[in-house]
C-alpha cells in the first residue's frame, strides 16, 4: 500500500512555490499527526493517495504564498477585521443555506470558492488573475461531481459562490472535516485533545486581511459548522465576533453526515465501512454538541436559529438576524432574498436520501444521548 511522506511533501510544494525550502512551520505537528492518521488509519487506495497528496500540496502551496505576502507586505497584518459573523451549527444543519442567504447584500464579505482554493495574490492587487483562479474552482467542483455520487443534492458549492472557511483552516491542518472524507478518526481525537485552535484562527484571520488588502473594507461573514468546536479561541482572535448558530434535529444530521461522509470516502478508500463512519459520526456529532453546550461566555453575541424556521420563510428568519445584528435590511436585499428563494426550492439539486439504520447506529440511544441539546433549543424530533 502507498503511504504517505509529509518531509517530502513539504520539499515538493516549496519547489512549486519557488522557495528553496519550507522553512519554519508553526503547524508542523498538526500535519504530522494528518499524515500519520492518513498513513495508518486511512485505508486510502492508491487514486485515494494520489487525491490526498495533491490537495495536501496545494494547501501547504497555498500557505506558503499567504507567508510570503505577509512577510513582504507587513501592512497587510495592520488590516482591520471588524465584527465579523461566525455562522455555524451542527453539520448538515442549514448553515450553507443560511451562508447564501447572506450572499444578497453587497455590504457583506463573503468567501468565494475560487478564493478559498487560491488565495494568492490578493484579489485587489491582482484583479488579472481572478479569471484563470475561477476556471480552476470550476474544474474543482466539477471533479467533485464527477467522484461523488449525486454531490449537488448533497452539498451546495459553486465556484463562484460563497464558500466556508474550511480549505481556509486545512491549510494549517486544522479543522475537524478532515474526518468527513479521509478516515481518520485518531486525528479526530488528537484535535479534540491538543489542537492549537487559537493558532489556527490567527491563520484564518491572516487569510482574510490578505484578501481584503487593498479593497473597500465590509463585513465579513464566515461559515463553517466545525467553528463550533472553537468558540472560545475564536472569540480570542476575533474579540468582537459574533456568532450564528443553526439548530436542527442531531439525529437528522447524523444521519445526512453518516452518508455524506460513506459517498465522500468512496472515491479514496479502499474498505468504506458502513458501520464504521455511523459510530464514527456519532462521536463527531456528539462532540460539537458538547463543545457548544460548554460555551459560557456571556460577553458574546451568540444569535440561535432554528432550522425549521429558517426553512419556511428565510426572508423573515434572515430579517429577525438583520435585526438582532442592529443591521439594517435594505428592500433591495429583501427583494433579492425573496426571488433567490423562490427560485431555489428545497430539493431543487436533487433529493439526499439516507437512513441511519444503514450505518449500524441505535436510534433509541442517539436520542437519548442527544435529549438535553434538544431540551435547551426546543429541538423538534425530524428523524422517523
Amino acid at each position: 500500500m502507498l503511504r504517505l511522506d509529509g518531509e517530502a511533501l513539504k520539499r515538493e510544494a516549496a519547489a512549486r512555490a519557488g522557495l528553496a525550502a519550507f522553512g519554519d512551520d508553526p503547524f508542523a505537528e498538526n500535519f504530522a499527526h494528518f499524515v500519520d492518521a492518513l498513513n495508518e488509519d486511512g485505508r486510502l487506495s492508491n487514486q485515494g493517495v494520489e487525491l490526498t497528496r495533491a490537495e495536501i500540496l496545494s494547501l501547504l502551496r497555498n500557505r506558503l504564498e499567504v507567508r510570503r505576502w505577509h512577510d513582504e507586505r507587513p501592512e497587510i497584518a495592520a488590516e482591520a477585521i471588524e465584527r465579523p459573523i461566525f455562522l455555524m451549527g451542527l453539520p448538515r444543519s442549514g448553515t450553507t443555506f443560511l451562508h447564501h442567504l447572506f450572499d444578497h447584500d453587497p455590504d457583506l464579505r463573503l468567501l468565494r470558492a475560487w478564493e478559498t482554493l487560491r488565495p494568492c495574490p490578493p484579489p485587489s492587487f491582482d484583479p488579472g488573475s481572478v479569471p484563470a483562479r475561477i476556471e480552476a474552482a470550476y474544474q474543482f467542483v466539477g471533479q467533485w461531481k464527477e467522484e461523488v455520487v449525486n454531490f449537488d443534492a448533497i452539498h451546495l458549492m459553486d465556484a463562484e459562490g460563497p464558500d466556508e472557511c474550511s480549505l481556509i483552516l486545512n491549510q494549517a491542518f486544522s479543522q475537524a472535516g478532515f474526518q468527513n472524507y479521509l478516515r481518520v478518526p485518531s486525528f479526530f481525537e488528537w484535535m479534540l485533545r491538543s489542537l492549537d485552535y487559537v493558532r489556527a484562527y490567527a491563520y484564518h484571520k491572516s487569510v482574510l486581511q490578505l484578501l481584503q488588502w487593498r479593497a473597500a473594507p465590509k463585513r465579513w461573514v464566515v461559515k463553517y459548522p466545525n467553528h463550533i468546536l472553537a468558540m472560545p479561541e475564536i472569540r480570542r482572535v476575533y474579540p468582537d465576533a459574533v456568532f450564528v448558530v443553526s439548530h436542527r434535529d442531531p439525529v437528522q444530521t447524523l444521519a445526512s453526515i453518516c452518508d455524506l461522509t460513506h459517498q465522500y470516502r468512496a472515491p479514496r478508500t479502499i474498505e468504506n465501512d458502513r458501520g464504521d463512519i455511523g459510530h464514527e459520526m456519532w462521536r463527531f456529532v456528539d462532540k460539537h454538541i458538547e463543545r457548544l453546550m460548554a460555551f459560557d461566555d456571556r460577553s458574546v453575541r451568540v444569535l440561535n436559529v432554528d432550522y425549521y424556521r429558517l426553512v419556511a420563510d428565510p426572508v423573515r428568519e434572515v430579517a429577525a438576524i438583520y435585526e438582532q445584528l442592529g443591521m439594517a435590511m435594505p428592500a433591495a436585499v429583501r427583494a433579492k432574498l425573496g426571488d433567490w428563494t423562490e427560485r431555489n426550492p428545497k430539493g431543487k439539486r436533487g433529493q439526499h436520501r439516507y437512513r441511519l439504520e444503514d450505518y449500524g447506529v441505535d436510534l433509541a440511544d442517539v436520542n437519548a444521548g442527544f435529549a438535553d441539546y434538544r431540551a435547551r433549543y426546543a429541538i423538534p424530533m425530524e428523524y422517523e
